[in-house]
């Protein structure tokens, strides 16, 4: 374990001796299908800081649902694939402007308080020389078309309407009244999330995101950085051309890099020391069918691009560990970092 000092050393640009680590970051299936070993993992390896997560209030009336459908405190429904893992957006249940503003007055989840940030404080409490993040997960773009459904958002993109400035801005402010919250818990960071790339490019281009999204981020950064906290960002896929951007609102760490998306060598060669990348450890394909020296290799060429010691590098995997992963490999991957990150002085 290291300490809350050490995290900010990293964060900071600074030598660290050993570099921070996130172990244990599993899908629920891969959990139940490997307890055993899991728990003599455990016995060997830790976290080197804590994620927490705040509870919203809900208020919105679940809708009769069928099989292999889910919802969330937000009331927005998911579908489940029989053979999948998660869920995805089903429907909308906004469909206007009018809808909106009754969601808005009677069904959007409420910040409660004393209630939203408890758990987080408690667990800093718990935790005094731990580093702690408050993750505020799809509060913004995903929630977006969660609540207004994809094809109808990137059509309001289009045009510009009144229907995309009123989501923007609304859920801009309601995830700065988070960021707010976030602060009574006492946490380093607050940890915001929306997955901007696919596979091979963004999901929208690079001119239309600066317009709409990257002053709104620009606006929860600043907040939170008054309040003397950290930023987190959890971004998905090819968002090569957004981390200049990042860069320029003063975003402290950029994650989860996904390995099979994103050339990390060119990432780190432009950006080492501009900001803290975190994960970039092949989970999509290394992990499930990979060797103990490709697994061990690609840690050494991880090693060797972002000098980890130097800070400003979080070994991480690019995404959950997923139910495909072997188990012997996950332990391979473990040893291997926790070797590297202790031998990284570059």
């Amino acid at each position: 374990m290291l300490r809350k000092s050490d995290i900010k050393a990293c964060l900071n640009g600074e030598y660290t001796p050993i570099a921070p680590a996130y172990f244990f970051w599993l899908d629920i299936d891969f959990e139940e299908a490997y307890k055993i070993q899991l728990d003599n993992l455990h016995k060997h390896f830790e976290n080197d800081f804590i994620h927490t997560y705040p509870k919203l209030q809900t208020r919105a009336v679940a809708p009769n649902l069928t099989k292999d459908v889910l919802i969330d405190e937000w009331g927005c429904i998911f579908g489940h694939a029989e053979t999948g893992v998660g869920g995805h957006p089903a429907e909308p249940i906004i469909n206007n402007l009018d809808e909106w503003e009754e969601y808005k007055a009677l069904y959007m989840p409420v910040i409660e308080p004393g209630v939203f940030e408890n758990d987080s404080a408690n667990i800093v409490s718990e935790n005094p020389d731990r580093y702690v993040t408050m993750t505020i997960w799809r509060t913004f773009y995903e929630r977006m078309y969660m609540l207004y459904g994809m094809e109808n958002l990137w059509v309001s993109l289009a045009q510009e309407d009144d229907m995309l400035m009123n989501l923007l801005n609304d859920l801009k402010e309601y995830t700065i009244k988070m960021i707010r919250a976030a602060k009574v818990a006492n946490v380093d960071a607050v940890y915001l999330a929306d997955d901007w790339g696919m596979q091979d490019r963004l999901q929208i281009s690079p001119t239309v995101w600066r317009k709409h999204f990257k002053p709104a981020y620009a606006d929860m950064i600043d907040e939170a950085h008054s309040l003397g906290m950290d930023v987190w960002m959890h971004s998905c896929g090819r968002i090569d051309e957004l981390i200049p951007d990042f860069i320029n609102i003063s975003l402290d760490v950029i994650g989860n890099l996904q390995a099979t998306a994103v050339n990390l060598k060119e990432l780190s060669e432009l950006y080492r020391g501009k900001i803290t990348f975190y994960g970039g450890i092949n989970v999509q394909s290394n992990l499930v069918s990979g060797t103990s020296d490709s697994i061990n290799h690609e840690i050494e060429m991880l090693t060797k691009w972002f000098m980890p010691s130097k800070g400003n590098f979080i070994y991480s995997p690019s995404t959950t560990i997923m139910p495909e992963a072997s188990i012997d490999n996950v332990e391979i991957l473990f040893k291997a970092v926790d070797r590297h990150r202790r031998i990284s002085k570059g």
